[in-house]
């Protein structure tokens, strides 16, 4: 068979012996796609064979229909063979994976430690020699097996190559990660008389052309149809699709076999174990008497099945689903029941038993959420989802059903999956829900929705709350967190945060509760600051990633944001640990943002760039918007003009629209770029919006990070007076709150505003600040100090400043403001040292300057700020610079 099938597949050969001769050593991943019978299964022999010969280990994995809900079965085949190397691994992942096949007992594991298990089981055993994944039929495989094989395949390492197979026209994780893909088609007409000849030499030429028509290059079908034209006296095939047509001829093939035969294949096509012993039980159930295994030598004449090694293994997946769809539901339930019957797994006979009924069980409801805990103590979350939700239609009792769809639903929500959530919440609207039930049910749709602001739909989460506390305090502080996060994204006006607080504050059972402080801290971030600063700060940190992700959350809402990057760090830490990277890309996205202000630029790019990788490799789209404005403001930082306002774009178009705190960043964005760019009133009219309530750009507490750059664009653009009004209404908010956010900006905003008769007092009291943590505006105020000495021909104290200053903004990455620091250490006569991307800018706009092109073009041709055009021409002229 499969000599005939690789007739014509010359190129995709070559392909696949390319792929193996050449393994990188850092591996590589190919993904086939194309119909059913096109040959697929015959190029993953062909690749196994060729990696045999050149010495690689070979791991095989194929998904069956039948299987997808079974807990990793389809990993277990992979690695099975080769978990005696398990004892290379880490503890904590070594633990995971044979938790994972309930060889061990423990906690659940997470499904990404499991994932970073298995690759590092695969590198150790390619440290030995290069290994061969062989994947088949991957759309159907069991979706923790789905996930696991396309997380390895972004993260393989060491000389290993995944080759998968999957059917067209099926979605899943693995067919949208990005793989190289070869496509497997049609053969030619050439090769499809080759595959004919062989198969069926007796055809007249007729029927040799209607055979190469209907099989449209598919090598399975130049196979199949000449035996099922041959089935039927007028030699006529039904009008269907290709794999329809294939299937019924595999059907027709199994009415002729005995009536044991047919049983036997109804029982191997409902069981996807394939073990011989247990398919010989369950025929035996079914018929009500003993059979043996030479039932199956009919099928195997017919090419339906394979026997070998006490296993039974249909030849195609087409044929499996052949002989179902031949059958009637009822000797379908038939079947399963028999096998339910046979099996002492209590797992796999509760799930064969629930596909044995149509109507209400709750007995065997009852058992499916059994299987569901268990499947979550192995970590299947998404076995477990699938058990709840048929343990739900099995349920008579209407508000139970309910409950279990939003069991489901829950986890749903834990894997980050919003499709799923939203169409459990579906049917669980449709029951009879409790008072509780539905409190849950709301919070579940208020998690996944991007409807921005309203302080209607916070009053109602608000009297949500209310009537859950007495029953569920926990359920009632989940509800107004989710209250908190709307007054925090968007500004639902001071009646709605009032609302919230207060409420908060009547659940005192959760006061020792993170999400009480992260609570309060959104919705009031300044009048509540205090109270969240010094419980963070006197509660111990612990060893709880999930606690310290939400503390941190909490302090970056009132603006510590050193505080927030030390429990962030600590969270980050122990999530890795834990292999748990859904909820580690959340940290790093958060840790971003907080990087950005606190002006470690390095450091925000680097968890940045992590950050998104791993929202993309676990499914969480979600974050992606937050990171996207992450992203403008660095571009801002670092002097990127045109990249920062292309993503500001893009920002607003996809996520911002509404969402005052992303509108807010994406506005001081836009300022730093008119900045640079010299266009100072630009600038200073678009830094003043984020401090109007009436702007949607406003929003107070991160309208504290834009005050240090306003306060440069007043001076340049003439409107002091204007931002010392600001300031002086920023002071007494400063008193309410101790946000070193707040106040680091406004010992800034002092100096930078202030008259020459005031502003030493003012830089010398903002340096004895403790700015150890925040080097961007350590080295703002060393700049603009060291300027003003410079204006004051102090020159001695000037250098020594703005050579700090330089040398800061270099490490941290800010380069247009080391530039500049450089044009002011000219300014005083001291000798500069470019650097090499500094000097390659120099001698671009010198070159074009040569040519007598205007700033304005030599800024459009190089992709520069007019303004920094001009800085560097300056920079051939001490004591020019502003």
């Amino acid at each position: 068979m499969g000599a005939a099938m690789l007739v014509g597949r010359e190129r995709e050969v070559a392909a696949l012996a390319q792929l193996l001769d050449r393994t990188p050593p850092r591996g590589a991943v190919l993904l086939m796609l194309g119909d059913p019978g096109i040959g697929k299964s015959s190029l993953l022999d062909e690749a196994e064979s060729r990696g045999r010969a050149r010495g690689f280990r070979i791991l095989r994995l194929a998904g069956v229909e039948c299987e997808a809900t079974f807990p990793f079965a389809g990993l277990h085949q992979m690695v099975g063979p080769v978990l005696d190397h398990v004892s290379l691994l880490p503890r904590h992942e070594r633990e995971a994976l044979l938790a994972a096949f309930g060889l061990v007992e423990g906690p659940p594991p997470d499904l990404f430690l499991i994932s970073l298990a298995v690759v590092d089981l695969l590198a150790a055993v390619a440290a030995d020699r290069p290994v061969l994944v062989a994947a088949d039929d991957v759309q159907w495989l069991d979706r923790q097996s789905h996930e696991v094989l396309t997380f390895v395949g972004r993260r393989v390492a060491g000389p290993v190559v995944i080759i998968a197979a999957m059917r067209r026209g099926h979605a899943g994780s693995f067919l949208h990660a990005g793989f190289p893909e070869l496509a497997i088609g049609r053969v030619d007409d050439d090769a499809a008389a080759q595959i004919l000849s062989a198969h069926a030499p007796g055809l007249c030429p007729a029927e040799r052309r209607r055979i190469q028509r209907e099989a449209l290059g598919n090598p399975l079908a130049l196979r199949e149809l000449p035996i099922a034209m041959a089935a039927v006296p007028s030699g006529g095939l039904r009008p269907l699709t290709l794999s329809d047509r294939l299937e019924h001829a595999f059907a027709g093939r199994g009415a002729e076999l005995p009536s044991a035969t047919r049983d036997a294949l109804l029982v191997a096509a409902v069981d996807p174990a394939g073990d011989l012993a247990e398919i010989i039980a369950g025929t035996s159930a079914l018929r009500g008497e003993p059979v043996t295994p030479e039932m199956f030598d009919p099928a195997r004449a017919a090419g339906l099945v394979s026997v070998e090694e006490d296993r039974v293994a249909f030849l195609h997946p087409l044929m499996r689903s052949g002989i179902l769809q031949a059958e009637s539901l009822a000797r379908h339930q038939a079947a399963h029941g028999a096998l339910a019957d046979a099996l002492d797994d209590v797992y796999r006979r509760t799930w064969h038993l629930a596909q044995s009924i149509v109507g209400p069980d709750d007995r065997i409801a009852d058992a499916l959420e059994a299987n569901a805990a268990q499947a979550l103590s192995r970590g299947a979350v998404f076995s477990a989802i699938n058990d709840l939700e048929r343990s739900a239609h099995l349920t008579s009792w209407s508000a139970l059903r309910g409950h279990r769809l939003l069991m489901a639903a829950g986890h749903a929500f834990g894997m980050g999956r919003e499709d799923i959530v939203h169409e459990l919440l579906q049917s669980a609207a449709r029951t009879d829900l409790t008072d509780l039930d539905r409190a849950r049910i709301e919070w579940l749709g208020e998690m996944f929705d991007h409807t921005p602001g309203g302080a209607a739909r916070v009053n109602e989460l608000c009297d949500l709350a209310v009537r859950s506390a007495p029953a569920d305090p926990d359920l009632a502080l989940d509800i107004l967190l989710a209250a908190a996060l709307r007054c925090w994204w968007a500004d639902t006006g001071p009646a709605a945060r009032a609302r919230v607080v207060a409420c908060v504050d009547r659940l005192p059972e959760t006061v020792g509760d993170p999400r009480h402080l992260t609570a309060l801290a959104g919705v009031e971030p300044v009048l509540r600051a205090r109270q969240v600063i010094e419980a963070l700060t006197r509660t111990p940190p612990g060893d709880d990633g999930d606690a310290l992700l939400v503390m941190g959350l909490a302090a970056h809402a009132v603006g510590h944001m050193a505080l927030a990057a030390e429990l962030l760090a600590r969270s980050e830490v122990i999530l890795r640990r834990q292999g748990r990277l859904g909820l580690l890309s959340q940290v790093l996205t958060t840790q971003s943002v907080t990087y950005v202000l606190l002006g470690e630029l390095v450091r925000a790019a680097d968890v940045a760039e992590e950050g998104k990788r791993l929202a993309a490799e676990t499914g969480q789209p979600a974050w992606g918007a937050g990171q996207l404005v992450c992203d403008v403001l660095l571009k801002a930082f670092v002097g990127d003009a045109q990249e920062a306002l292309r993503r500001a774009i893009e920002a607003e178009l996809r996520e911002a629209r509404g969402r005052n705190v992303m509108l807010s960043m994406l506005q001081l964005a836009r300022g730093l770029v008119s900045l640079a760019a010299g266009r100072n009133r630009d600038a200073y009219r678009t830094l003043r919006a984020i401090f109007d309530p009436a702007e949607p750009s406003f929003h107070q507490r991160h309208g504290f990070a834009s005050l240090m750059f306003l306060a440069d664009a007043a001076v340049r653009a003439g409107h002091r007076e204007d931002a010392r009004e600001l300031v002086a209404e920023l002071e007494m908010i400063a008193r309410e709150t101790p946000s070193p956010l707040l106040h680091i900006h406004l010992s800034y905003a002092r100096g930078v505003l202030a008259t020459d008769e005031d502003a030493e007092d003012f830089y010398l009291a903002a340096l004895r600040q403790d700015l150890s943590n925040w080097p961007y505006a350590r080295a703002k105020l060393e700049l603009a100090y060291g300027s003003w000495l410079r204006r004051q021909n102090r020159v001695r104290q000037a250098q020594s400043l703005l050579t700090s200053a330089q040398s800061t903004f270099d490490r941290i990455g800010a380069l247009p403001c080391g530039d500049e620091a450089r044009l002011e250490l000219q300014a005083t006569g001291a000798p500069i040292d470019w650097p090499e991307s500094s000097a390659e800018r120099l001698r671009q706009i010198t070159e074009l300057s040569a040519q007598r092109l205007p700033d304005d073009e030599i800024a459009e041709r190089l992709s520069l700020p007019r303004a920094v055009v001009a800085m560097y021409r300056d920079r051939t002229r001490p004591g020019t610079h502003r």
